[in-house]
């Protein structure tokens, strides 16, 4: 199954939208779509950290790689100015964007299915990319790092939010929310990814490790789950990731707690 299946094959787009729109007529806020459309480790909470970023760097022009439901693009479009444009490989995931979009009261941004490892752009058209748990579906990281500085402006910013290997990946377990298996996951580790970036002409100007705290979040996001089973039918990650989302999230767990996957936050400037 490739990566575009692991996604598409168990979406349930037509009845969450359905949902979304019964629910909120009046169109859902940011914070209602969370459970669906910010499905990284961290939640929206994560996002917002992206978005300090963003407001310390005044971008003008942003590419989102991975963009998925679109939640993060939707973040960005009501908080700043700047033109955003959003690539996921998954057709269905970039049409289920633009429809949550036309709910919300929010701008549209344009979203195009694409393949980060050969973007089609010209060169220097964006000034920041940001990255938030997509790289791991990426095969080739060293081709779409070397693509990313293509297409930013010298002295562009990369945000990076990612998951990657941890110190025992041995222990990894599966289905994760980006892999049913080891064949759909792409996770390197911190050093390799440090060495990748300064290959293709990246400077590295702050790192964080987010894993405890990553950690801690998932384990509230289980017991928010384990109450809402006794309650009516919730808007879920299930309804993008199917059934085996019952298994992801303490996979989750599990891979940050014996080491399998850290969590990090890299922001980098793009130098010529």
């Amino acid at each position: 199954m490739d990566i575009d299946q692991h996604y598409s094959d168990h979406m349930e787009e037509t009845s969450l939208l359905d949902q979304l729109h019964q629910r909120y007529p009046d169109g859902p806020t940011l914070y209602q779509l969370a459970p669906i459309d910010q499905l990284h480790i961290g939640g929206i909470k994560a996002s917002e950290k992206l978005l300090q970023q963003l407001e310390l760097i005044q971008p003008g022009r942003i590419l989102e790689i991975g963009s998925g439901a679109g939640g993060l693009m939707r973040m960005i479009r009501s908080q700043c100015s700047a033109e955003i444009i959003g690539i996921d490989i998954t057709h269905r995931f970039n049409a289920l964007n633009s429809a949550i979009t036309r709910l919300t009261r929010i701008p549209a941004s344009p979203v195009i299915t694409c393949d980060a490892q050969q973007l089609p752009f010209t060169n220097n058209s964006f000034d920041c990319i940001i990255f938030q748990h997509s790289l791991l579906n990426i095969p080739d990281t060293a081709r779409c790092l070397q693509e990313c500085h293509r297409v930013l402006d010298n002295e562009g910013s990369l945000l990076l939010h990612e998951v990657l290997e941890g110190p025992d990946p041995q222990r990894m377990h599966y289905p994760v929310p980006w892999a049913r298996s080891a064949d759909q996951s792409h996770l390197i580790s911190y050093t390799a990814l440090y060495e990748l970036l300064q290959a293709s002409g990246f400077q590295l100007k702050r790192a964080e490790n987010w894993s405890e705290e990553a950690l801690q979040w998932r384990q509230r996001q289980a017991e928010k789950e384990k109450e809402k089973k006794t309650e009516a039918p919730q808007i879920s990650p299930s309804q993008i990731l199917g059934e085996d989302f019952n298994k992801m999230g303490p996979n989750v767990i599990a891979n940050l707690t014996e080491g399998a996957v850290e969590v990090w936050q890299l922001s980098c400037i793009a130098k010529g």
